[in-house]
Parts: C-alpha cells; structure tokens; sequence
C-alpha cells in the first residue's frame, strides 16, 4: 500500500524535530535537508548564511514562485563557563522565562546532556517561589566537577543548548507533540513537494528556500529574498493556537487545530515588523483553497509579538508580493509544540494547488480600469 502524505509529513517531523539547530546554528539541518532534496531538484544552493536555495523549473514559461520555511529553532548558548563546572546562558529566540526550569537539555555539538537547574523548593523564601526566574537566573548543570572537565567534552562559549524532547503521538495519533514543530513541519512539507513535484505539474519556476534565523530576527530571509526575488512568495510557518481553557478564542484568537491552516492577515512585532498579506496573493491563495475545499483559518495578530519570514520577503528589494501559511500549534517555543497532521496535510493539498496554477492569476497590487 502506497504511504500516504500524512504518513511521509509525520515521519519527516519525527526527524528533523529531533535534530538540534538553533538560529546561527543550523549545520545538522542544513546536511540532512541538502541530502534530502538534491536529486530531485535542478540547482541547489547554500548561501553565506546557511540558507539552502533549491530551484525546479517547470514545463513551459511562467511567473517565479518562492516556497519558504525556516529551519532554526528557538533555544540557548553557552554564556561562560564556571569554575565549578555550571554553565550561564543567554536566549537566543523567543524563550518564555516560565519553561526554561527543570528541563533536561542537549549542549552543543556532540549533544552533551544537562539540566537547567533551580533552587530545591525546600530553601526558597515564600517571594522565590512565587516569581518566575529571569534568564539571568538560570544555569545549567552539566554534573561535572570543574570548568576543565566541561572544555575537555569540547564545550565552549556560545554553543547551543537546545531542550531534550521526544516524539510523542497522543491517543488520537493525528496530534503530535515535540520540540521544534516551528518550523520543522513546514520543512518536511517542502520536502516532500520538492520530491513529488514533476516538471509537467507546473510552469514557471519554483525556488523552494530553506531559511535561517528567522527566530532572531528574520535575517535568512532578508538575505535570500534580496539575492533570489520572485514575482510572488508563500512563507510557510506554524501559528499559535488559541483554543486552550485560559484563552477566549474567539476574542482573542481563533485558530484551533484541526481546523485548517491559519491564514494571517496581519501580524506584527511592532514596532521592528509588520505584515500585512499581498491583495493579489490573497486573492489566489482564498481561490484555491475554496476550490479544493480547504478550510482556511483568518485572523490578525498585532497586539502580540507574533511575525514571520514574509515580514521580510514583503519588503526586499523592490518587493515580493507575499502571503503565510500556517500549521497551528499550541504552546508556542516549549518543548511540546503540540499539532494535528491534518492541517499539515491540508496546507500542503493547497501549496500543491496553487504550484499547478502558476501563472493563472495577476499579481497587481491593485487593477484599475482606465
């Protein structure tokens, strides 16, 4: 029996969620994905920064589409190294202060296990046990007796310290929860359109991007956007869901698993980033997904801190008209980033959709009949 497209996205996830590439760190992502994709493309890049540029040419002419998904992950590094052996971090990324105590971590290259260490409970002031620690209260324990032992393992200033987190189905084995399904699912999504797109599918060209350090700053994405423009793009990421017991969903976010990808209009991490979705983008991309029935999730999200690669891509060069696309997913940059494949699956059927359709719809900002 053939595998199915969930079944190959949930593989795809099960391996690279588990391979550690913080931003600026992204080397393990970078060999497995290049291995991945090169017979099945028709030039493939890696740029200074790490960013991987693959390009597959379709049957006729047609307009230049750019499919892009960041490999980076949030996480730690190595601030300095203590006499006794202990380590102080700095966050790189978006880490929330509240899920950083007590978690089991990997430290830099070959994967050194640690803890991310707190005071015993027993010796905490009644004000200690009611705040949360600040970053500059953490240190990892690393359980070595002295600065030396730590050097000697190899360890040293500014390696990554990413959370240990497994692979974990739940009851229902369309729900997923791991470490790095930001942006890992989009990833293997891409993957596995590079794989199964043929030349006769399609016109024009696709330039599929696997991008860096979008958690720090959208950096890959600026730098790839300015060397590879495109008459339009498709950042494809996750988004945060808002259909847990503490948050009025439809008040504040509604987007919910299991109900399709979300669709920002606008998002911002203001006052650095702003998005709001290309007119004409938004156009095909709602034509499509009506077409073969796929249920997309709108919403703004400008109060928060919530951004994207397209924040980027919308403004480099002379401009790539762009839109997102997003796997939701619960708890946000923790180690149990929590999905339903079939928002993947469903992302995917309309990436497809709109790959097959290149060049059937204008791009214009805006038509006027004169």
């Amino acid at each position: 029996m053939p595998v199915t497209i969930k079944e190959k996205l949930r593989e795809n996830l099960k391996i690279l969620s588990q391979l550690n590439g913080g931003s600026g760190q992204e080397e393990n992502l970078i060999r497995f994905i290049y291995r991945e994709v090169k017979p099945y493309i028709d030039s493939i890049e890696i740029d200074c920064n790490g960013n991987i540029i693959t390009t597959k040419v379709g049957e006729q002419a047609g307009p230049s589409l750019m499919l892009m998904a960041h490999m980076d992950e949030v996480g730690l590094v190595v601030k300095s190294i203590l006499e006794d052996g202990f380590l102080l971090v700095d966050k790189v990324g978006g880490v929330p202060d509240n899920l950083l105590l007590g978690r089991k971590v990997s430290v830099g290259k070959q994967n050194i296990p640690g803890i991310i260490g707190t005071k015993p409970g027993h010796l905490q002031t009644p004000a200690e046990a009611s705040r949360v620690p600040s970053i500059t209260d953490c240190y990892i324990d690393l359980a070595l007796p002295n600065r030396k032992a730590v050097e000697d393992l190899g360890i040293t200033i500014g390696d990554q310290i990413i959370w240990q987190s497994e692979f974990m189905e739940m009851s229902d084995p369309d729900f997923i929860a791991t470490k790095a399904v930001d942006d890992r699912i989009n990833c293997g999504i891409l993957i596995e359109l590079i794989k199964n797109l043929k030349k006769t599918d399609f016109n024009g060209t696709l330039k599929a991007i696997f991008s860096v350090r979008e958690e720090a700053g959208l950096y890959g994405a600026a730098t790839a956007g300015h060397a590879h423009p495109t008459d339009y793009a498709l950042v494809l990421d996750t988004i945060p869901a808002g259909d847990t017991p503490e948050i009025n969903t439809e008040k504040e976010l509604p987007i919910r698993l299991g109900q399709g990808p979300g669709f920002p209009i606008a998002d911002g991490a203001h006052p650095v980033f702003f998005s709001f979705v290309h007119p004409a983008v938004r156009r095909l991309v709602e034509a499509q997904a009506k077409k073969i029935n796929v249920s997309l999730q709108k919403c703004t999200i400008l109060s928060g801190a919530y951004t994207t690669d397209a924040a980027k891509l919308a403004v480099t060069g002379s401009g790539i008209p762009t839109a997102t696309l997003c796997v939701p997913r619960r708890y946000s940059h923790s180690p149990v980033e929590l999905m339903n494949l079939n928002d993947a699956v469903d992302l995917y059927e309309l990436v497809v959709s709109i790959i097959q359709t290149n060049g059937s719809y204008s791009l214009k900002f805006v038509e006027i009949n004169e």
